[in-house]
């Protein structure tokens, strides 16, 4: 299992501080003053659940609603820092669990679901895990809840973890997870495909999108799940209108490297020909590479040798 505590979540304890700020800013309401003072107040001491209160007094302000997001951004973000503290001790994640979903339900700190994401992935709740990564994405894309942008290797890194757990999710055993095919979020702003999907996250354009299209063993069939993620697909292509789309097909280590060249290209193949006889128009491409470029992986703990094999059987759509 992928210790909970380890680095990666760690990491994002730095970016969740920058958003402790007082909200005492110039031309605040005065019948909001004392409002946004105790809530300042419970927060410095420590008392998150009547700092929630008052969010919910201030959610309900004519006069103070518009500080309900900056307020909700300092409550999760304190929230957050408990739990990464929590994680850094080595604790069990029941003892912050309760805690981490409050900082990450409303929507309004990446780092929040991002960190969710992480400890999901290592209870091998890769659906959920998969879902919050998704809803990180989305909250980074929000200039209003994210004025300054990650950096590239955290956008980059977001995108990585939300493919993994995708595939992860895909491969698992029937019986560990009812609906192994996780629908990919919307954008927010216009409904089309985001998340895992998004064409463009501030400015930074995922090129490799793997695709959690599974197919029966050592052949070029989908399985119901790869018939699902294929047809996402194509909504994703049919949104997004790229001028031609190249799929790269790629296999696991195992057969020789004349059978899983050959399994690639036929499954990169028997992708392309679902998209065309579903509305797809722009040529499609496509390529074989066997089990020479496998995933690239920066982090293995808390994966098994399946695990990593079933990251290795994917078809990837290259964004040109």
């Amino acid at each position: 299992m992928r210790p909970v505590f380890s680095s990666r979540p760690l990491r994002i304890v730095a970016a969740a501080v920058t958003v402790l700020i007082g909200l005492s800013a110039p031309g605040l309401a005065e019948d909001c003053t004392t409002l946004i003072n105790d809530f300042n107040g419970a927060v410095d001491a420590g008392r998150d659940s009547a700092a929630q209160a008052y969010i919910d007094k201030i959610a309900v302000s004519a006069e103070c609603g518009r500080y309900q997001v900056p307020a909700q951004r300092r409550l999760a973000a304190f929230r957050l820092t408990a739990v990464q503290q929590l994680m850094a001790r080595g604790r069990p994640v029941e003892d912050f669990d309760r805690h981490l979903t409050a900082a990450e339900a409303p929507g309004v700190l990446w780092q929040a679901s991002a960190t969710l994401g992480e400890v999901r992935f290592g209870a091998r709740r890769f659906a959920d895990a998969a879902m919050a990564f998704d809803r990180a994405i989305e909250t980074v894309k929000n200039e209003t809840l994210t004025p300054s942008a990650p950096s590239r290797f955290e956008i980059d890194e977001l995108f990585e973890r939300a493919a993994q757990a995708r595939l992860l999710a895909a491969n698992a055993p029937a019986a560990s997870e009812a609906d192994n095919f996780v629908k990919t979020a919307r954008d927010q702003r216009d409904g089309t495909l985001g998340g895992f999907y998004s064409p463009s996250v501030r400015g930074i354009v995922p090129r490799a999108v793997p695709v959690p299209i599974t197919f029966d063993f050592a052949k070029a069939t989908f399985t119901n799940i790869g018939e699902d993620a294929a047809r996402e697909l194509a909504t994703a292509i049919k949104e997004q209108r790229p001028s031609r789309v190249l799929l790269v097909g790629h296999t696991d280590i195992r057969g020789s490297a004349d059978t899983n060249m050959k399994l690639s290209v036929a499954r990169a193949e028997a992708v392309a020909a679902f998209l065309h006889d579903n509305g797809i128009e722009v040529a499609v491409e496509t390529i074989g590479k066997g089990a020479t470029e496998p995933m690239h992986l920066s982090d293995t703990s808390g994966l098994s040798q399946e695990d990593i094999y079933a990251l290795n059987r994917r078809v990837e759509w290259r964004r040109q």
